[in-house]
């Protein structure tokens, strides 16, 4: 009795035809089919569940047509008969193949072959794969951001973990915990990171290093950390912990996106204006191309001003049919800054933090300098410069592609990019803090040239229940001793600021405030300004040596006790 055993296919070929367009001639009677712009295509029928290929079953027969098939199934023996031929199945090959995708080692260091100038061997650019070429720390910690040399030791900077590593040595330690250095064939040792769960976050421009100190910031904790041999340290304590807090917490990595109207014109090149500010795209030529019912999208990365709600104006080739009018979304990713380096000079560590889009919550920029002689941050800047350097006793610093030198002899003062600015100093009045004071004047010992910008005490704070809102008590300005002269009718020598009195600047304090809650007497009817502190801000005026040196040595104030209920 016969029986029908069913069987896979066996040892078949899966062939793959070449597909593309089709185009048809006809030469007389003849029907002549042209393929152009072919390709191969892998099979596009679905598999079934035990693993082998269905297909039509039209797709053998004469008449079909084979364009409807991408894919068919040859047999392995020839013309398919019972016992032919078998072809060969050719030599095999097994070998371990590795997934040649691309990996991102964020977490670790490559590191090239020799360089000797003396023999003259430049094995920069060799990466040799028959060698163990890579260190790899902790990804726990984040990705590396900055590395640096430091005589025999390398210090790596994670995101989330300072460590130190070894550098022609390596670290070996005894059963009972002891280590000793040896001498070994490697070129990163022992990887040992840091006491404190500090990093770099993502800004190692705030890096900068002068002997064994190297200093930057941790945006994500809100620190200025200062690393040396005996560890980290976080002078963005010295009295400033809170400013640091809310300037560096605030940072962070934006995509921004502006929706502006486009006026599309023809001409020549491509230039875009967007807030006064002209962006000039790939001078040589760019293509913008327009698809129907979609914006125009231009990516702006690295520009650095802001448009939101601009008038941007296209200027495109001849060539190019974009309709006039059209929408337009411009993308540039903003990655906020805080540009550090150390100023060989002044002996003294300079950081700029630097929002790439202000805001009230993050504010404008801030550039301060710490000294490390009174271990404290001695001074805001009004500049803001894109590199920090110094080489040898020089100091500069650069302002997108010009570079300025600072300390120089002959410059003036405060003069930063082109620009003169005003040096200032802001300090607080409190003497005898428990009693209530009115303060009646202010003077200073120094150079002439300073004036008052404001004098005034801190807030009372409201009083919800009586109607009460808060209140302070200013004055008004201090002129200086030059600005501050008027002629009057007599022809008399006046000032209505600061005179001089055996070499002290002296000045009435003429109260200015606004009438307070069931306040009798305010304004200039009242001589003073009541309060238990006042806040005073001294300023350089615009017209005495303008540039010059101006010294300030002390401020005082006289004041007088106020009368006060117990």
């Amino acid at each position: 009795m016969s029986t029908v055993i069913e069987v896979s296919y066996f040892n078949t070929f899966l062939l793959k035809r070449a597909v593309g367009s089709l185009f048809e001639t006809n030469s007389g009677t003849n029907n002549v089919s042209v393929k152009v712009n072919s390709e191969a295509v892998w099979p596009s029928l679905p598999w079934v569940p035990e693993g082998y290929p269905c297909f039509g079953v039209d797709m053998t027969r004469k008449n079909s047509a084979p364009a409807e098939y991408n894919w068919y199934v040859e047999e392995s023996r020839i013309r398919g008969g019972y016992n032919n031929t078998q072809t060969e199945l050719g030599p095999k090959a097994y070998a371990a193949v590795e997934i040649k995708d691309e990996q991102v080692l964020s977490s670790s260091i490559i590191y090239s072959g020799i360089f000797n100038s003396t023999t003259q061997i430049n094995e920069t650019n060799v990466f040799s794969i028959a060698e163990d070429i890579r260190k790899d720390v902790d990804p726990r910690y984040g990705s590396i951001q900055k590395i640096f040399a430091s005589n025999t030791n390398l210090d790596i900077l994670q995101e989330n973990k300072c460590s130190r590593g070894l550098i022609d040595k390596d670290a070996i330690y005894s059963a009972s915990g002891g280590g000793s250095l040896t001498t070994a064939d490697v070129v990163i040792g022992q990887v040992t990171p840091y006491n404190g769960d500090y990093g770099i976050s993502k800004n190692p421009e705030s890096f900068a290093h002068f002997g064994t100190r190297r200093y930057f910031t941790d945006a994500y904790r809100g620190k200025v950390l200062r690393l040396t041999y005996d560890g980290l340290t976080e002078i963005s304590n010295y009295g400033m912990k809170d400013f640091f807090r809310d300037k560096l917490g605030s940072l962070r990595e934006q995509l921004s996106l502006y929706n502006v109207s486009v006026t599309l014109q023809a001409g020549s090149g491509y230039v875009i204006t967007a807030e006064g500010e002209d962006v000039e795209l790939l001078e040589n030529g760019m293509t913008l191309q327009s698809f129907p019912n979609s914006p125009i999208i231009v990516d702006l990365t690295g520009y650095a001003g802001s448009g939101a709600n601009s008038t941007v104006n296209i200027t495109l080739n001849n060539q190019i049919d974009i309709p006039v009018d059209d929408e337009a979304t411009f993308s540039s990713f903003r990655k906020d800054s805080v540009v550090g380096g150390f100023d060989n000079y002044a002996d003294e560590y300079l950081l700029s933090i630097q929002p790439a889009n202000p805001n009230e919550e993050v504010g404008e920029y801030k550039t301060l300098a710490y000294d490390e002689t009174v271990r404290g941050w001695v001074s805001f800047y009004t500049y803001k410069p894109t590199i920090i350097q110094s080489f040898k006793r020089n100091f500069y610093t650069s302002n997108n592609i010009e570079l300025y030198q600072h300390y120089f002899p002959t410059a003036n003062r405060s003069y930063f990019y082109g620009e003169q600015y005003n040096s200032s100093i802001v300090f607080v009045f409190n003497p005898q803090p428990s009693i209530m004071k009115n303060f009646k004047t202010v003077s200073y010992e120094g150079s002439n040239g300073w004036q008052v910008d404001y004098f005034r005490s801190y807030f009372t704070g409201p009083d919800f229940y009586s109607n009460w809102e808060e209140t302070r008590d200013t004055s008004a300005s201090v002129k200086s001793f030059t600005e501050g002269l008027y002629i009057d009718d007599q022809g008399y020598n006046l000032r209505v600021g600061f005179n001089r009195k055996e070499n002290v600047y002296m000045s009435n304090l003429i109260n200015n405030s606004d009438v307070a809650y069931e306040e009798i007497i305010y304004g200039s009817d009242m001589a003073g300004i009541k309060g238990f502190t006042a806040e005073v801000k001294l300023s350089t005026d615009e017209s005495t040596q303008l540039g010059g040196v101006k010294e300030l040595f002390s401020a005082g104030s006289k004041f007088i006790r106020t009368n006060q209920i117990n």
